[in-house]
């Protein structure tokens, strides 16, 4: 099944138990079942928001090209918070609540009980799986909140077999479920509010690409690797040094390690490979970003370009002050630019995929005079020759 039919399933089950609960607190007059419906109602409306927060983290537009994958997260924050809430009516529950039982009706009750118990049980261990599987936390968050009712119901059935014996635990085991549910709470929500600040993935996967990259016998160097986790996905910006002066074939190998890592990553929702040449081959348009006249540090603080090309006298100089990073990724392609030097590579994606599909090196670099910077390309060359 599909994410969102996992959380209609949710939904569907949170109503279901709500109802009976309810019924079975009127019948047997047991205060605990009939607030145990009420938790079951916050579940369903827990589950609708997972429900709406998976659905919308679909959508694509211009406005949000990348999709609303962080809805996933913020809807997981939310159940974190229903999680809490739950603590507390339990905890509250235990040490104000009191129950009187109409015995006639006490086995219906347990039998509700039960069932309630073992349906929560068995959607959350479903629900986390398959959570686990389409690397949802939303649907992993709403599981969690799945759980908390099968504790409530356990709690209720403990409140309600007690009475056959005499015996009355329902307060100390209320306190110790709602102390376990406020750390998976604290611990999920701190999860999802470092995805919602773009953390970095795990030490392990960063190795992993890294290897995957460095497997191409034609990389020579990882400059840099980025790794953001966010909404279940990932999100790959690397900078490598490949061993040659062919950029069509720097290309073609910078498109294979992009479909390597797509197939041996899961999750992967978009990788940047940044190339650049340990050579430059004849005949290169080279541009450099100034600010003041020296290199610009950044794609933004672009006022102007200088375009060298071989065989040519003076730089071609072009105005770019105030224009965006895409504007200035534009009108290097339009140049017919091999090189670009800057400080950094553009910080939007757009400008980065611009110069990517058209086979425009961004070259890094310290310098801030320009004809210092340009020299570093040239002593490539003249090693080459």
């Amino acid at each position: 099944m599909r994410k969102e039919h996992w959380a209609l399933l949710s939904l569907a089950l949170n109503i279901f138990q709500a109802l009976i609960k309810l019924v079975g607190g009127l019948l047997t007059g047991s205060l605990s079942l009939i607030g145990d419906a009420v938790h079951s109602l916050s579940d369903a409306l827990a589950s609708l928001i997972a429900f709406l927060s998976i659905k919308f983290s679909e959508v694509k537009n211009e406005r949000f090209p990348y999709g609303l994958y962080k809805l996933e997260n913020i809807g997981a924050i939310v159940i974190s918070f229903f999680l809490l809430f739950t603590a507390w009516e339990i905890a509250n529950r235990a040490l104000k609540g009191e129950i009187e039982i109409n015995y006639e009706y006490l086995p219906v009750g347990i039998g509700i009980t039960v069932v309630s118990l073992v349906s929560s049980l068995t959607l959350s261990f479903l629900e986390r799986r398959a959570g686990k599987k389409l690397n949802s936390p939303t649907l992993i968050a709403d599981s969690y909140h799945t759980l908390t009712d099968a504790f409530s119901s356990f709690l209720v059935l403990v409140s309600l077999a007690s009475y056959y014996f005499g015996v009355n635990i329902e307060r100390y085991v209320a306190l110790a479920i709602a102390l376990v549910i406020t750390f998976t709470a604290l611990q999920l929500l701190k999860e999802q509010v470092g995805a919602i600040l773009d953390i970095s993935a795990d030490k392990e996967t960063i190795e992993k690409i890294k290897k995957i990259i460095l497997s191409f016998p034609e990389v020579s160097e990882v400059k840099r690797l980025l790794v953001r986790s966010a909404g279940g996905k990932l999100f790959i910006d690397a900078v490598i040094t490949i061993n040659t002066d062919d950029f069509v074939k720097s290309h073609r190998i910078a498109d294979e390690i992009e479909k390597r890592i797509t197939e041996e990553i899961p999750n992967v929702e978009m990788v940047f490979i940044h190339y650049e040449p340990c050579c430059v081959r004849e005949k290169t348009s080279v541009a450099i970003l100034t600010n003041d006249g020296k290199v610009a540090r950044t794609f933004s603080d672009t006022k102007s370009i200088l375009i060298f090309k071989e065989g040519e006298g003076n730089p071609v100089v072009v105005k770019m002050e105030g224009k965006s990073e895409e504007c200035i990724a534009k009108e290097l392609v339009r140049q017919g630019v091999d090189i670009v030097i800057s400080g950094y590579h553009p910080k939007s994606n757009r400008a980065k995929w611009i110069l990517h599909k058209s086979k425009v090196f961004v070259w890094e670099t310290e310098k801030e005079n320009p004809y210092e910077a340009l020299a570093e390309v040239s002593q490539i060359k003249e090693k080459v020759s």
